[in-house]
């Protein structure tokens, strides 16, 4: 770690109790043992009923030693931190959902897909999602669909396969938690009726589409069923049509709007299977919170989730720290929707399916210093620059054997982002050559004041990966051209690029590097 990243850890203390709510900051905080209420027979294993037994003084709730199967996500309110054992404290997903592998070709068009194993639970009018490939699979690989009869170890469709299923690409099909809405659900009405209600009992936690709230999306928990009609917890927040899809989907711990909240102390598990399931992204990470303000992510292990580990999206003053997100279906953390002011400190982000840290738009002010974001299948650090990413600093972080760049900067008009003291090697791991160290590209718009300095960025493999080390290059976003200028490369260490260590577009980009191999070439290149 530089002296720099040193000095920072200094501030660290100080931002976290500025995070802190009023009440701790100046007076002793309520302490609540969880213990009384667990039971392990609720969708929440009676968890939230101790959050809310807090009250509006705030404090902080303590879980025992165990595991604790979720069937729906946890809300923090306003004062209140979640703490437990460390790993001895263990969240856990309920049950995943039901796979099976397709076990012959399919044409395109075909109604019948045969599986591997049995297919108990599904039948005619329930959906099953179609996954063209294996763990990855893109979404534009995977469709929902209606079942119309099983036979045996086939699965009758409603309407045709639309691509073909080819074994080698290890497609699979997927039910079990997913129905759709049978009628039109207003927003602001507290009750739906959908298709299948034995797939969300009472307890459990349902997320829709629908117009009327941040991203189109809304999450709620099934409080009371009779027949198709189901009871929610509160009201809706977005219109849904009806054949909307609902899934039972969750975060493990969220939040909206909420002040002085945290977590500390724990582990979230997902599930052990690779494949991803039809849901997750940001909005459904195992910690993930909107509009907050005043957040301590401080001790939580995140595994195998599947969706991002921790997402903070629309809201200010935030710290991670002494954290890990692995093997996640997404990224392992996720700043963004206009994010002002947070320290993601002391973390590892290590082989998520995504970038170890994703900067979303309009990130100010959001640090990433002393981590370590390693083997990664996109960046290690990906994004930054994004519109209206400012004043943002990556500093003294180990970055490396990432499938993709080191660090991916997309954008930034007048950024004055910083890549500082970081080391950043043998990235460009899933296509040797293509990805480098560091990627100073204007891809949503101009890239412009990004300083890259005193880093260490080297290939060390004896077959390199990562064959540049800071690459700028120009390009465009919805048919208008984008320029890569002005930015800053000084007093970086250089070794090992099979290429070059600097290629730079700008001709207002200024290098100082002593000794290293720079080609300057023209935008259209």
């Amino acid at each position: 770690m530089t002296v720099s990243a040193r000095l920072s850890v200094a501030r660290w203390g100080l931002w976290t109790v500025a995070c802190l709510p009023a009440a701790a900051a100046g007076a002793e905080r309520k302490s609540v043992d969880a213990t009384g209420f667990i039971d392990l027979r609720r969708g929440d294993c009676g968890i939230q009923r101790a959050i809310d037994s807090v009250g509006d003084g705030g404090g902080v709730v303590v879980l025992p030693k165990g595991r604790f199967p979720l069937r729906r996500y946890l809300y923090l309110r306003s004062g209140v931190t979640l703490r437990g054992h460390r790993r001895r404290t263990v969240l856990t997903l309920g049950p995943p959902e039901q796979r099976r592998a397709v076990s012959a070709a399919v044409e395109k068009g075909s109604r019948r897909i045969a599986v591997e194993g049995g297919l108990d639970g599904l039948k005619g009018g329930m959906i099953v999602h179609v996954w063209r490939c294996g763990a990855r699979t893109h979404g534009a690989h995977l469709r929902a669909l209606d079942v119309s009869a099983v036979e045996g170890r086939t699965i009758v469709l409603k309407t045709p396969c639309p691509y073909p299923l080819r074994p080698a690409d290890r497609p699979h099909v997927s039910w079990g938690k997913t129905t759709r809405l049978k009628a039109h659900a207003a927003k602001g009405a507290r009750t739906i009726r959908v298709q299948h209600p034995d797939i969300l009992p009472p307890g459990s936690a349902l997320k829709l589409k629908g117009k009327g709230d941040l991203w189109d999306y809304h999450f709620n928990v099934v409080a009371a069923s009779a027949g198709e009609v189901l009871t929610l917890d509160r009201p809706l927040t977005v219109d849904g049509k009806a054949g909307t899809l609902v899934y039972q989907a969750h975060c493990a711990i969220t939040a909206d709007g909420e002040k002085g909240i945290g977590v500390a102390d724990l582990r979230i598990e997902g599930w052990a299977d690779d494949r991803r399931p039809p849901w997750g992204g940001f909005r459904l990470a195992a910690i993930h919170t909107v509009r907050c303000r005043g957040i301590t992510i401080r001790g939580v292990d995140i595994e195998r989730w599947p969706g991002d580990g921790v997402s903070i999206q629309a809201g200010s003053r935030a710290v991670v720290a002494d954290s890990s997100a692995a093997r996640c279906r997404g990224h392992g953390f996720h700043p963004g929707t206009g994010f002002r002011g947070a320290e993601f400190t002391a973390l590892r982000s290590v082989q998520n399916t995504g970038d170890g840290l994703y900067y979303c738009w309009h990130n100010v002010g959001v640090n990433v210093r002393g981590c370590v974001l390693r083997a990664n299948a996109g960046h290690g650090i990906g994004g930054l620059g994004n519109p209206g990413d400012r004043d943002n600093v990556v500093e003294g972080n180990t970055i490396e054997s990432n499938g993709l760049a080191g660090v991916e900067v997309n954008g930034g008009k007048v950024s004055r982002n910083v890549i500082r003291g970081n080391t950043i090697r043998n990235n460009s791991a899933s296509s040797p050559g293509r990805w480098p160290g560091v990627l100073l590209r204007a891809a949503v718009e101009d890239a412009r004041a990004v300083t890259v300095e005193a880093n260490v960025i080297e290939s060390t493999l004896a077959e390199p990966t990562q064959w540049v080390g800071v690459w700028e290059q120009c390009g465009s976003y919805r048919g208008k051209p984008t320029v890569a200028d002005q930015n800053t490369i000084r007093h970086n260490t250089f070794r090992g690029h099979r290429k070059a260590d600097v290629i730079v577009v700008g001709p207002r980009t200024t290098v100082e590097c002593p000794g290293a191999k720079v080609i300057r070439q023209p935008a259209a290149d």
